[in-house]
């Protein structure tokens, strides 16, 4: 649920757009759309969230032999630092995805992002690659931390 909700809900409810009459037709540009400006750091930076807690919780709730003590703190400071990471980087590239698009042209970029043609933003790459990366590591925490 931490994991496919975020990342497969906004996407899944954006085509409910074309129900209204405003945005009919539209839809897959604003798929397009909201993917390259970076909105999907905005799954990324939740789901880092909740990793994170998941980790200290479970910092919380260690318990064996000094070793195994040793060993959990170890990996859940760094299940927490690695998402933490992620956070600061994936809000810096919201906010360079949200100026870019500020500074575009509406037109030009529903031209662009309509036609198909031109070729994926950067940020749009690696917003994708982000949310994959942290599906994995929220699901490895989770899997470690229950």
């Amino acid at each position: 649920m931490n994991v496919a909700v975020p990342l497969l809900a906004p996407i899944a409810l954006l085509p409910l757009l074309g129900l209204g009459k405003k945005h009919r037709g539209r839809v897959r540009e604003l798929i397009m759309r909201s993917l390259q400006e970076g909105q999907l750091f905005w799954t990324v930076i939740a789901m880092c969230a909740a990793a994170s807690y998941e980790a200290a919780v479970h910092l919380g709730e260690l318990k064996g032999t000094f070793s195994e003590i040793s060993l959990g703190t170890t990996v859940a400071w760094t299940a927490i630092l690695w998402h933490m990471v992620i956070v600061v980087i994936s809000s810096v590239l919201v906010l360079l995805g949200t100026m870019d698009a500020a500074d575009e042209e509406v037109h030009e970029a529903s031209v662009i992002a309509a036609s198909g043609t031109a070729q994926a933003p950067r940020i749009m790459v690696v917003s994708i690659w982000m949310s994959l990366a942290t599906a994995v590591s929220f699901t490895a925490t989770h899997v470690w931390a229950g």
